[in-house]
């Protein structure tokens, strides 16, 4: 059985953040161009397609950049964290995907951070 891994890379939007509780300049509100891939894992449909993308970014811009960009998750988030985020993210696609299809992501707050999430 031959399972694969299909992403779409290239999503962004702009948001601001801050960590009350943190003792150095991250406790102040500060932004982030963050980027982000959608994979999807499973195997293949009927027809040799696993997804059809062209599917994915109307879903990604309505369900996501829309209510993220140029927004404040201070008042989105109890956390406003990395992992929190990314959890919001599939939280907000899920429910629009196919059962069979396993969803990732990997979420850059920087050219040099970022993080996996294949939920839970």
């Amino acid at each position: 059985m031959s399972v694969y891994r299909l992403g779409k890379t290239g999503f962004r939007f702009n948001a601001v953040h801050s960590f009350a509780d943190d003792a150095g300049y991250d406790r102040l509100p500060h932004g982030h161009d963050y980027e982000f891939t959608v994979m999807l894992e499973g195997e293949s449909a009927s027809g040799g397609m696993l997804f059809d993308l062209r599917e994915l970014k109307p879903l990604v811009e309505r369900e996501v950049i829309d209510v993220l960009d140029h927004g404040n998750l201070d008042t989105l988030l109890p956390d406003p964290s990395l992992e929190t985020l990314a959890q919001w993210i599939w939280r907000c696609l899920r429910p629009h995907l196919p059962e069979r299809l396993r969803l990732g992501l990997t979420v850059w707050e920087t050219r040099s951070l970022f993080l996996e999430y294949w939920g839970g």
